[in-house]
């Protein structure tokens, strides 16, 4: 049986071959009930449109670039497979391909890199995973040449906002003063943080809930924070730094999920009981939080719909659905797990 073709779906609706070919690329120029004749149509035939054709008959390329700093073996990749799963939902529901590039912000040639990317791949949107969100060279770059940008939690400075993309992100600020607060709930004040990228923008953002919410914005003892980069493996240092004090925090809140996990496994090998004698919380909630030991609390944000929110904005404004350059923030809720208890609860297990 051979491949429909757009000529079949236009018989089959009942319409020109240009209005079949208006619908499929997501135009807004026909009507509801011609649109849903011709889906409808494609739907029967089992018609899949030429991803090289569909190109070539216009200026749109349906192709969106994804592109992350570091390297695939991070445990900090797992946060990335999320969004990039999201993303390839809504492009799949859109017509558009997904294509996936990794950089390194470190290297000596990353303007090149960056200039070869923008100018070899002909895409209709770049979406920008932290910290190239905020990279001005890269941003600058793409403006230059008219690309649509999504920027995946990007700084709050809003007068970059409309120059350089729209963004999506959750209001980091509450999420850790959110789970600051609910770990004095339990009755900790002893709690330590693990700081997350200095170069990523919901680092300083995470990292100012919770200093607000545990000593109202004055001094913390520097015994309290300890540096990380949102790896699994800058977390093991500073749970290490912070479990080897003499008078170690009764919780820890590590600013992602990844070097929480970090602070469970240190924490495993120097025979403290979590929660019995230490609390330990993250934010993310990444697949592994619910099945490590103990399972983690953490801070859901919905990493998945973001990134599919990301996709669906390129495709929305290459299609002309949308006006104006936005800011989209979703909602993040605290999920509790067994890695948290009252100090008092992990005075009496502790041995």
């Amino acid at each position: 049986m051979s491949k429909a073709t757009i000529y079949d779906v236009a018989r089959v609706a009942n319409v020109s071959i240009k209005t079949v070919s208006r619908v499929l690329n997501g135009e807004p120029k026909a009507s509801a009930e011609t649109r849903a004749r011709v889906m409808e149509a494609a739907r029967s035939l089992n018609y899949t449109p030429n991803l090289s054709a569909r190109a070539l008959s216009g200026s749109r390329s349906f192709l969106i670039a994804v592109v992350s700093s570091g390297g695939v073996s991070d445990n900090a990749m797992l946060y990335f497979t999320e969004l990039q799963m999201g993303a390839i939902q809504a492009c799949r529901a859109g017509g558009y391909h997904l294509l996936t590039e990794y950089t390194d912000l470190g290297v000596s040639d990353y303007g090149a890199l960056m200039e070869t990317l923008v100018s070899t791949l002909r895409v209709d949107g770049v979406i920008l995973v932290p910290p190239l969100c905020d990279d001005p060279q890269l941003l600058r770059l793409l403006a230059q040449r008219g690309v649509i940008c999504v920027r995946i939690s990007p700084t709050q400075d809003g007068s970059t906002e409309e120059k350089w993309g729209w963004g999506v992100d959750i209001d980091n600020y509450q999420a850790a003063f959110q789970m600051t607060r609910l770990l004095m709930d339990l009755g900790h004040r002893d709690i330590a943080f693990i700081q997350g990228h200095p170069q990523h923008a919901a680092a300083a953002q995470r990292e100012a809930g919770y200093r607000d919410a545990l000593f109202d914005g004055g001094p913390i003892p520097e015994r309290l924070i300890q540096p990380g980069l949102f790896t699994f493996d800058s977390g093991l240092p500073a749970a290490r730094a912070l479990l080897g004090q003499k008078q170690r925090p009764t919780a820890i809140f590590a600013a992602n999920d990844s070097m929480a996990m970090a602070v469970l496994s240190v924490a495993y090998k120097m025979g403290i009981p979590v929660p019995g004698a230490l609390s330990v919380a993250g934010i993310d909630d990444l697949p592994a939080a619910s099945v490590v030991c103990p399972p983690l609390t953490t801070v859901r944000q919905p990493v998945m719909e973001m990134g599919a929110a990301a996709a669906r904005f390129i495709i929305d404004r290459r299609a002309g659905q949308v006006g104006s350059y936005l800011k989209q923030i979703f909602d993040h809720s605290l999920v509790v797990r067994e890695s948290t208890a009252p100090p008092a609860r992990a005075a009496s297990h502790f041995s």
